[in-house]
């Protein structure tokens, strides 16, 4: 075949500019493909990121409300305090009206009254388990998607067909047990040993003094942070507290060594004390008295000893020489206000809560 006719008829095939052209077209789809997933998965993300700080501020109020339900009641209602429908309805409305004033992508968040769990939180599997019995959480779920507030439109991803994304986002707040006490918060220069909870707990008798060994009966004699810690250290804490001239110190579970005296109190003292739990019991002859929970299971404990917690005691004896004994009863859970958060649980609990998810 002649070299002339064959050039002709290959130069059709030697021409690259359709296959660029296909390429380019092939190339500009994905990168506004990755552009799309760029923009629309940042938007996204930033949405999220907002409701995220309305389910933390909705849990929040929540859970605040939950810690007002308690401030306004007795320890002993506390204890057997069971979650109404009136309630639940005070917390829900706390939520929803504190979340709303946030904005998820510039909807303001509307939290469904279903999206809102009260019940207590297992710090281990990070789980809340909705009940009516002493609640102490609040979890919350903020939504932009169909069943609240509508979903996201997308900008650029609507060109691979994904016109809307789903968002949504929980976080919870709880009454933690109290980290640390403010000063004048201790009721009592007792304090029992950790060994107690290792087989007793709520609602279970203890006896402060005589102290025998075994773990319901495991406490100590304590003068707070004042040295020496002896008898008439402790007299004179004992006679501060019932004229009103002595400030239980401030406390930090963890941080806070305290002071012990294993001795023998003299019957002066033993007075003191009487008259103490006499001008501090109620009608009922109830002493509420909120005491440290100390390190360690020494029964007999001397020197300086870290404390680990707070535990409140129903105390319903205090008898001087001869016998002389402390009784009472570990109540809880009990709610009181201030303080910190955070700390290990013996049964008392801060009303100001603090988010765990």
């Amino acid at each position: 075949m002649d070299h002339a006719v064959t050039q002709h008829l290959m130069k059709p095939l030697n021409n690259s500019r359709g296959a660029a052209a296909v390429m380019v077209a092939v190339t500009m789809t994905v990168l506004l493909a990755m552009a799309a997933a760029a923009i629309d998965i940042g938007h996204a993300l930033v949405a999220r990121n907002e409701l995220q700080d309305a389910a933390d501020a909705g849990a929040l109020a929540g859970a605040r409300a939950l810690g007002v339900l308690y401030e306004g009641m007795t320890p002993a209602a506390m204890g057997t305090y069971q979650l109404s429908g009136g309630d639940a309805g005070t917390i829900v409305t706390a939520v929803q009206s504190t979340a709303v004033l946030n904005a998820a992508a510039g909807v303001n968040v509307t939290v469904n009254a279903g999206d809102v769990q009260i019940g207590l939180w297992d710090s281990a599997t990070r789980t809340l388990t909705p009940t009516v019995n002493q609640p102490r959480a609040v979890r919350v779920i903020t939504r932009r998607d169909g069943a609240a507030n509508g979903p996201i439109s997308t900008f650029l991803a609507s060109v691979v067909g994904i016109t809307s994304v789903n968002v949504s986002t929980a976080a919870t707040a709880e009454l933690t047990a109290i980290g640390s006490t403010p000063p004048g918060a201790l009721d009592l220069p007792v304090a029992i040993s950790q060994l107690f909870f290792s087989q007793y707990g709520c609602g279970d008798s203890i006896m402060l003094y005589p102290s025998n060994g075994n773990p319901q009966s495991c406490a100590g004699f304590t003068t707070f942070t004042q040295s020496p810690s002896n008898d008439v250290t402790m007299r004179n804490i004992l006679n501060g507290m019932i004229a009103g001239t002595y400030t239980t110190p401030a406390t930090t579970a963890g941080v806070t060594d305290l002071q012990f005296t294993n001795g023998t109190l003299s019957n002066p003292t033993w007075n003191a004390l009487v008259n103490l739990f006499n001008a501090r019991k109620d009608a009922n002859g109830v002493w509420d008295a909120l005491v440290p929970v100390y390190q360690g299971d020494a029964c007999n404990p001397s020197g300086a000893i870290p404390i680990v917690g707070y535990a409140n005691i129903a105390i319903t004896n205090v008898h001087g020489q001869p016998g002389a004994t402390i009784v009472g009863n570990v109540s809880c859970p009990l709610f009181q206000s201030g303080g910190v958060g955070g700390g290990p649980a013996y049964g008392v609990f801060t009303t100001l809560p603090g988010l765990v998810e």
